[in-house]
């Protein structure tokens, strides 16, 4: 039965994603996605209690990493709490949403691809064992890159809590961009918030990571900080 149950939420969860995604297509990205088709009342107000990512663009924050040499996207901007020093990854953390970010660059002895820069991630210990597939993309972001969006549900958290994985495997010459988001609801009860976290980050987060222009004096401008 816990199995049936299991398959029932990935079911779902693939669905509303798709949804998600469709809408976020069929919008440009300019502004989030629609929400789902209405549930019943009951589900509707025990989703409602579990917060998305804000809708307003104005809301949305970009952050400049000096380190990386990349800027990325991030909504509700503000309230994201940043380590860019620490640590040998960036790491981002969204306490209202319960979303992580890590992201890093290797460089790498070696011409890569995308396949071995996820098995560089796997080597590092960013991809966590146990995954279901919901969806995955390969793309050429960012501009250049071969890489790998792969979305994945850990459906086995304590409680019945649903947690959401978005990855990006890049490949650059002999460089790995990678990037691990998690994000988690309390329960499949809200799957519709879950669906609509993960598109968000896949299509305006990780497709809207930009790279510094190439600089040739340690002078050279690079964009500031906006977060």
């Amino acid at each position: 039965m816990a199995h049936a149950g299991l398959m029932r939420s990935l079911s779902s969860i693939a669905r509303l994603f798709a949804f998600a995604c469709t809408a976020l297509v069929s919008i440009g990205c300019a502004e989030s996605p629609a929400g789902p088709p209405p549930a019943s009342e009951a589900t509707a107000k025990s989703a409602a209690k579990v917060p998305d990512y804000a809708d307003e663009a104005a809301s949305w924050g970009r952050y400049h990493s000096k380190r990386f040499q990349l800027s990325l996207p991030l909504p509700s901007g503000r309230e994201w709490r940043i380590d860019d020093r620490s640590r040998p990854n960036l790491f981002a953390m969204h306490e209202g949403t319960s979303s992580r970010l890590w992201l890093t660059s290797t460089q790498e002895t070696e011409l890569m691809n995308r396949q071995r820069c996820e098995a560089r991630a796997k080597a590092m210990g960013w991809v966590p064992e146990g995954l279901t597939t919901v969806d995955e993309e390969i793309t050429g972001s960012p501009p250049g890159y071969d890489s790998r969006i792969w979305i994945a549900l850990d459906a086995g958290k304590p409680g019945g809590a649903l947690q959401g994985h978005v990855f990006l495997f890049g490949a650059f010459l002999r460089k790995c961009l990678l990037v691990h988001m998690t994000t988690s609801v309390p329960s499949a009860k809200h799957e519709d918030v879950l669906s609509s976290r993960l598109a968000t980050f896949r299509a305006r987060v990780v497709r809207g990571i930009e790279l510094d222009p190439l600089r040739v004096t340690d002078d050279a401008e690079v964009p500031r900080t906006n977060r």
